[in-house]
């Protein structure tokens, strides 16, 4: 199309490449009587693009043998695969990989060759004198490039060898283990003499570095599992002779281990089962009679008023009372007792709210109604916990201070009355210690801060294996409660056993060393879960409990 403008690359027989473009030229008329053709040389451009393609094939090759490498322990599998790859990559006629034996001759062990051309896989080669001219040329790492053996300046019996196995050019690089000379990596170009790049000599030289570790790690592994051979030769040895012992041992570790846990799941439910009998006759024997007084006291409210409103308008109409009705009034105090009378009634509303509260709490810390997996807020448990243990918590007892973090926390679905009884451990043990160090501070030693308990809550978002309790790779959320005193502290080889069965370090009758034991039980085998408890001697403890979501 004459009006047309074009654009198109033209290459010469020099190999110099054009960026030609012509556009037409028209008369006034819009009739084309001509062309305008510009021509610039982008030789230089498309010789870069072409070694920048080569350069990303060839780190591309080498990070691909570097990643077969570390995936295999086959070293036959990444020989092969490497003269293959060379062989494409380099475009040339035979790739092989030529191994010494100790005494410098060597066979030819891989081979990659393309059809018209013979192979030579397998060839053995007697050379008497490569020891004394060639093996420490090699062995220092050197690489020999020969782009005619017509013309390289090589020994007629060389060049005779070679012509026997139709190579024209060749490129060989040493493959080193430390300073033994294992073998070469050579390419063969059969058709023609060729003038070696300098990337393809590269190339050949950080794939014999790839191959000697690749080869080093084959050793190392066929080291390791002679070893492991003979290893579990003798171990097979040894438990046969052993095996009848061995079965002994494993039978009572196994029934220790069951007696255990069954003692622990017996003394949880047997604890549940007390606490629940508490909680039925407190419901029983307390909530409904106070449910009656808190229901009466409202209607007494009314009805004083109203008796109050009647003596007002008797007042009102006879303000000259008998003088038995005033001397009454007086001997009663009857002005402070209209006074008192509501609040004395309000005052009993608030204690009767009270010991409704205490109830309440008492029946959600055991949660006997939920034995299934609901969710449920943590915090409401926490605070029914603290509402049991709160006559130990009080001035006239330890004098603890409570200090409460609590973060935003979702509903979280669990065993609620088992968690409950996780706080419970926690909290009864932290305040043994506290009264414990109080009692035990000399009235020399200078007075320290106030006792105090700290509870936080918080929701962790874990990546990977950041959480301590898992090592999946995934996004997940977990509830993390922080229960923390500012005590003396558990020294590092008590800290190491604390979640032990029958572990205790209080004196006899007052712990069962059980608690721990039975909240680690609840936290990581019911609920999936973790407990950690982070010590240091002098600094107090903290236990965090992590609660997937």
């Amino acid at each position: 199309n004459p009006t047309t403008a074009s654009r198109n690359e033209v290459k010469l027989n020099d190999d110099r490449v054009f960026d030609c473009y012509s556009t037409p030229v028209l008369s006034p008329n819009g009739d084309c009587y001509g062309r305008i053709w510009s021509f610039r040389d982008i030789t230089q451009r498309k010789q870069t693009e072409a070694r920048l393609r080569k350069q990303a094939e060839r780190e591309q090759l080498l990070g691909e043998m570097n990643q077969r490498i570390r995936q295999t322990l086959n070293l036959e599998e990444v020989l092969n695969t490497t003269v293959e790859e060379v062989r494409q990559f380099l475009a040339c006629d035979r790739a092989i990989i030529y191994r010494f034996n100790p005494d410098l001759t060597g066979t030819m062990v891989v081979e990659s060759v393309s059809k018209e051309w013979k192979s030579i896989l397998k060839e053995q080669i007697q050379d008497n004198c490569f020891h004394k001219t060639k093996a420490p040329y090699f062995r220092k790492g050197g690489i020999r490039v020969v782009e005619d053996i017509y013309n390289a300046g090589l020994h007629q019996c060389y060049v005779e060898m070679l012509e026997g196995f139709q190579v024209r050019a060749n490129l060989m690089v040493p493959i080193l283990q430390k300073d033994q000379l294992w073998g070469l990596l050579i390419a063969h170009h059969c058709r023609q003499p060729r003038k070696w790049s300098t990337s393809s000599v590269k190339l050949l030289r950080q794939l014999s570095v790839q191959l000697s570790v690749a080869i080093q790690q084959a050793a190392l592994f066929e080291q390791l599992a002679a070893e492991l051979r003979e290893r579990s030769a003798a171990e097979a040895a040894l438990r046969k002779s052993e095996a009848t012992l061995i079965q002994q041992r494993t039978k009572l570790e196994a029934a220790l281990y069951q007696l255990q846990q069954t003692q622990l799941q017996l003394i949880q439910t047997e604890k549940m089962s007390s606490l629940g009998q508490l909680v039925a006759g407190v419901a029983h024997e307390i909530n409904n009679p106070v449910t009656f007084i808190h229901g009466n006291i409202s209607h007494a409210e009314h009805y004083a008023h109203d008796l109050l409103q009647l003596v007002q308008l008797y007042n009102q109409h006879y303000p000259q009372p008998v003088e038995e009705i005033s001397k009454f009034a007086k001997d009663i105090d009857f002005h402070f007792l209209v006074k008192d009378f509501p609040k004395l009634l309000k005052s009993m509303d608030m204690g009767a709210d009270r010991i409704r509260q205490i109830v309440h709490s008492l029946k959600n810390f055991s949660r006997l109604d939920q034995a299934e997996r609901k969710a449920v807020d943590i915090h409401e448990g926490i605070e029914n916990t603290l509402m049991i243990l709160q006559h130990r918590l009080k001035p006239a007892a330890a004098n603890i201070k409570l200090v409460k973090n609590y973060g935003h926390l979702p509903p979280v679905e669990c065993y609620a009355g088992q968690l409950n009884q996780v706080f419970m451990n926690i909290l009864n043990n932290a305040i043994d210690a506290l009264e414990e160090y109080d009692r035990e501070l000399s009235a020399d030693k200078p007075k320290r801060d106030r006792s105090t308990i700290t509870i936080s809550t918080e929701i962790v978002n874990y990546c990977s294996t950041e959480s301590f309790s898992r090592d999946v790779a995934q996004n997940f959320q977990s509830v993390i409660i922080r229960i923390a005193d500012n005590g003396p502290g558990i020294p590092e080889e008590l800290r190491q056993r604390i979640f032990d069965h029958f572990f205790t370090t209080k004196p006899v009758g007052k712990g069962t060393g059980l608690g721990l034991a039975i909240s680690y039980q609840i936290v990581v085998e019911k609920h999936g879960g973790n407990i950690q408890c982070l010590s240091e001697q002098g600094k107090g403890t903290e236990f965090v409990v992590e609660i997937p979501l």
